[in-house]
């Protein structure tokens, strides 16, 4: 390594075509680099969608989910399976281990089996999909006006396709658009009358809608062409359709459609209703491709939707409800601007405190060390996103570390007579191993993130990243690039000539610093280091004492919550009404909660957008539920720097001024989160065979969850279903006359739900023809049993001769967790009063009586409390891991166990330094701030890494014990404080919102910011007492081993 430094220092040119390279090759990366709100992950979630028309929430239950969850069971490195079986529907989630299967293979296994698996008649193919981050919606566009549904519906079609034409938009998700259909309302009493039933009408339809070719015509002549044959039946109108045959006789008559039924053109029934701000609506979801930049993305369908606008109707109004471009441009904004601020601090205590030449020497590894790590970002894919820019102002500070100390010893080597160009060499010979340990330190404290398990640790995986590359770089700067420009650029220290011109101001300025430095500051320092050695027992166990006292802090006065609810800008109000309640009612039931929403100041509220139907918070959202009883109004606020209160008091005003309006049975609010998908905060399974076993279990737990305080929101999973017309087919009489339940049950359904006999293939559209009842026979329950059923031999067989109609009542879902049957109780906590993990500590304290009066169920938790163990384990993991590393390279540099064990002791005093800044903060420990400590593990070493190897380079040199510690105390002080007031100078913008407030990233920047700060105060004093303390160890076993000797 020393002929390597030498090489380089004398290689002006060399040195200078590199820097030349990075700035230019980074300046391009950072130029064309993706820009996205957070980085591109997979989730190790799949999910299996299985939709079952007309069939019952016990039907989906009994004939999909059950048997296909019992042939998963095979697939391996399943973690958590969990399902719920609605009216329609079945979906599935699988919650991949990663540390068994990769996220490609567990998908290609559950496929595997998904195909395999026979569906019961009338269920459609399921629909196996994967959770990815990049699958979230990038924008959300709103159409509304005053024209009719067919308008709209049209409008929104044309939107649909000229969005998917413009590049980088993967696709868009309609909301509440209904497809043309052409019904065919039967009526019941003239099918009776012309003894026809509904397969005969869908048959006849079916027969004639078609096309097909009957090869060509070949002539015998060659100048003659050949012909195509073809026949022709397919419908082009309504017309066509009513004209169809059904019956025929020999005499010429014939039974048409339009003898027995009514055919139009109708939208299909609406399964969701949508209105923005209060005005019926449509919406348009765009989700961008992998590799699409999302401020650019956005920018164009933005552009395209202006054009659209201006050329089409005027009476349309168009909005963007979801703009995630603004959640980016504002935190890139935010962020750079931290980064900006923290950069001038920096540079401005190097310029104060440090000569311009020396100065500037040191700040080109700054530029030099982002634009290199922007060069790995593009060539590992990586883009510029929230996470990314955390790691790089986490290094903002600590990229001139390295170059400060070894420009600070190269200094002092030319104040001793040396040439710059030998000072620069030597300067760099000397320390080069200290520093590289002081920086690898660094770099094992954030590489166990790289490996970290689990979503959190796939989310933040771009910190380390950022970190390691940038400090890399810093490194090679420092050693190989550094020494030629200080041996090229500084010039020798002379003494003034007299009679010399008086220096200028900023001369004078550096002058007197760097005098009040070394007369003031530094004997100040010096003499307050004999009494820390003299002292040295009092002073360990004061630090002791101190650090016992901030764990029991931390352990009673401090709350840990996984991402705590600062920042919020969208939330959602939750709504549901008694079971079967149709959708139109429950859409006039919501109008006071929209009124009460739309009171509120304009400031507070930017959009708010209403789901009628559908509760889900994505088109992904594995927790989606559809039916006419739900609904979801989703709140878009504009940044909290902008409003005078933050989500939560908004929230709490809208509590309670809705209550619970007349009609509904539930209101709840869902904040939406920064971060990874996290669960409910309060979210507590209860499992068991039987709901008898299950019920009273679950409302007990609702009962001990409501009675906690801070507690609100409280629901759970069990849910009535709709009331239920059950056909009791009689067996004998039905096979007499020759019918089944099968042929019993089809003709029900094609009566109500109707059936799609064919469709007609449009340019752009595929339209369905539904043959059914119409819509006043359909209201009647009487009607059911007057359905005719067609047998083997064309006869037609009254239900009510062959079945019984009878009432029951089922539920509206069945959720299963690990194939038994679960009610979930789930809420949300005020986090000023409590956290996830104290509710589930006072659940857990009453389990045991709990267990004995429930023997029959099972109780796991999940949702953020379950997040925040795993998480925290995982962090405790990358924590011992970074210890090892950090403490395997001290060994290996000082070749000793000792003073690595000192080195290493200091952590302690970072962490204590940690926990009294979130306390005084009033802040939460968190998952961001838990990053904060394990970064500050690697960083907060260096300074005592570097004490120690001057320690021991004047104790080479024969100085003793105590003189050795003042030496380096003297000759390290000023490095020290300068790459403790840089590091924290790079940190605190971010941490106090100097550029901009982004609160998701304030717990890191905290954590290493005042951790760095007070650690390295503590460091200054504590540890030379701590190596007195050593060498007074020492001496005492040598005197016992020598008079073991004697």
């Amino acid at each position: 390594m020393n002929r390597l430094i030498a090489f380089f220092a004398k290689q002006r040119l060399l040195g200078n075509l590199f820097t030349f390279f990075v700035i230019l090759v980074g300046i391009y990366s950072a130029i064309t680099i993706r820009r996205e709100i957070f980085p591109n992950v997979t989730f190790d979630i799949i999910t299996i969608t299985t939709l079952f028309p007309s069939a019952s929430p016990s039907e989906v239950e009994k004939l999909i989910t059950n048997p296909l969850e019992q042939d998963l069971q095979e697939v391996d490195g399943i973690k958590k399976l969990t399902s719920t079986s609605v009216e329609n529907r079945s979906v599935i989630v699988i919650q991949l281990d990663p540390d068994q299967t990769s996220e490609a293979k567990g998908k290609s296994d559950v496929q595997d089996v998904v195909d395999r698996f026979e569906l019961p008649t009338g269920a459609e193919d399921p629909i196996v999909t994967s959770l990815e981050s990049k699958q979230s919606p990038i924008i959300e566009l709103s159409l509304a006006g005053k024209v009719s549904d067919v308008e709209l519906r049209n409008i929104a079609k044309s939107y649909e396709r000229e969005l998917e034409l413009v590049p980088g938009v993967a696709r868009v998700v309609p909301r509440a658009l209904r497809d043309r259909e052409i019904w065919v309302e039967t009526d019941p009493k003239k099918l009776a009358l012309y003894r026809l039933s509904l397969d005969e009408v869908v048959s006849a339809l079916g027969r004639q809608n078609v096309s097909i070719p009957a090869g060509t015509v070949k002539p015998g002549s060659a100048s003659q062409f050949e012909k195509i044959v073809r026949t022709l039946g397919e419908f082009e109108s309504v017309e066509d359709v009513e004209k169809t045959v059904i019956r025929a006789n020999d005499f010429g008559a014939a039974i048409r459609i339009r003898d027995v039924a009514k055919v139009f053109e109708a939208l299909e029934e609406p399964t969701v209703l949508t209105r923005t701000n209060g005005l019926p609506s449509l919406t348009l979801t765009v989700l961008k491709k992998e590799k699409a930049d999302a401020i650019e993305l956005v920018d164009a369908v933005r552009k395209r939707v202006q054009e659209l606008q201006s050329q089409g109707d005027a009476r349309i109004q168009t909005g963007f409800l979801m703009d995630m471009s603004m959640f980016i441009r504002r935190r890139i904004s935010i962020l750079t601007g931290n980064l900006v601020i923290g950069l001038v601090l920096v540079l401005t205590i190097l310029g104060l405190l440090l000569p311009f030449r020396t100065a500037a020497i040191v700040s080109v590894g700054i530029p030099f060390s982002f634009l290199g790590a922007m060069i790995i970002f593009n060539w590992t894919n990586s883009s510029l996103n929230l996470i990314s820019l955390i790691g790089l102002i986490i290094v903002t500070g600590m990229l001139v570390d390295d170059a400060i100390v070894v420009t600070d010893n190269s200094v002092r080597l030319m104040e001793e007579g040396h040439s710059p160009e030998e000072a620069a060499i030597k300067g760099a010979q000397q320390i080069w191993p200290a520093v590289t340990a002081s920086v690898l330190t660094t770099v094992f404290a954030f590489l166990p993130m790289l490996f970290m398990s689990g979503i959190f640790g796939k989310f933040i995986k771009e910190i380390p990243l950022g970190v390691i590359a940038a400090l890399m770089i810093s490194l090679f700067e420092a050693f190989l690039i550094l020494p030629q420009h200080f041996a090229h650029f500084m010039k020798p220290t002379l003494k003034a000539a007299p009679g010399a011109s008086r220096p200028g101001p900023l001369k004078r300025a550096l002058a007197a610093t760097t005098a009040f430095w070394e007369n003031k500051m530094v004997p100040m320092y010096a003499r307050a280091l004999k009494h820390v050695l003299r002292f040295r027992y009092a002073i360990a166990i004061g630090a002791i004492a101190l650090f016992a006292g901030s764990l029991v802090l931390a352990s009673k006065g401090m709350k840990v919550v996984m991402f705590p609810p600062e920042g919020i800008e969208i939330f959602f109000v939750r709504i549901e009404t008694p079971t079967g309640t149709p959708l139109e009612r429950t859409a006039e039931l919501i109008r006071p909660i929209e009124k009460a929403i739309a009171g509120l100041p304009d400031h507070e509220v930017d959009d708010y957008l209403a789901s009628i139907g559908l509760v889900q918070q994505d088109p992904n959202d594995p927790e989606t539920r559809r039916g006419g009883e739900y609904a979801q109004i989703a709140v878009y606020l504009p940044p909290e720097t902008d409003r005078e209160r933050t989500a939560a008091q908004i929230i709490e005003q809208l509590r309670k001024e809705i209550g619970l309006p007349p009609g509904l049975s539930s209101v709840r609010f869902d904040r939406v989160r920064s971060g990874p998908p996290v669960g409910k905060p309060v979210s507590v399974g209860i499992r068991g065979a039987e709901y008898e076993d299950i019920l009273p279990a679950a409302k007990a737990m609702r009962e001990l969850v409501s009675s906690i305080p801070g507690v609100s929101d409280i629901a759970d999973s069990y849910i009535r279903g709709k009331e239920e017309l059950q056909i009791r087919v009689n067996g004998p009489e039905a096979a007499a006359a020759g019918l089944s339940a099968a042929s019993i049950g089809a003709t029900l359904r094609g009566a109500f739900d109707g059936i799609v006999a064919t469709s007609i293939q449009e340019l752009e559209d595929e339209v369905d023809i539904r043959v059914r009842y119409p819509q006043s026979a359909r209201a009647q329950e009487s009607t059911i049993e007057q359905v005719l059923i067609p047998n083997p031999i064309g006869a037609l067989i009254p239900l009510s001769s062959v079945a019984k109609v009878t009432r029951g009542q089922g539920l509206a879902s069945y959720n299963h967790e690990s194939n038994r049957r679960e009610v979930r109780v789930t809420g949300d906590i005020n986090t000023d009063i409590t956290s996830a993990t104290a509710v589930a500590r006072v659940i857990q304290n009453q389990l045991r009586d709990f267990q004995k009066r429930f023997p029959n169920v099972t109780i796991d938790f999940g949702g953020e409390e379950e997040d925040t163990q795993e998480s925290f384990q995982s962090l405790g993991r990358a924590f011992i891991i970074a210890l090892i590393g950090i403490f395997m390279i001290l060994v290996a540099i000082f070749r000793q166990v000792l003073q690595p064990v000192l080195v290493v002791l200091t952590i302690p005093l970072g962490v204590m330094s940690v926990i009294w800044t979130f306390f005084l903060h009033g802040l939460p420990l968190s998952f961001m701030g838990m990053l904060g400590i394990i970064a500050l593990a690697g960083v907060i070493v260096n300074n005592a890494i570097v004490f120690v190897d001057f320690v021991n380079q004047q104790r080479a040199e024969g100085a003793d014990r105590f003189q050795s510690i003042l030496a380096a105390g003297k000759m390290r002080i000023r490095p020290i404080f300068l790459t403790t007031v840089t590091t924290v100078s790079g940190l605190l913008p971010t941490a106090y919102g100097l550029g901009g407030l982004d609160k998701f990233v304030v717990p890191i920047a905290l954590a290493l910011g005042w951790g760095m700060l007070f650690g390295s105060i503590l460091t200054s004093i504590i540890f030379p007492a701590a190596i007195a303390i050593l060498d007074d160890l020492h001496e005492f076993l040598s005197r016992l081993r020598k008079r073991t000797i004697n």
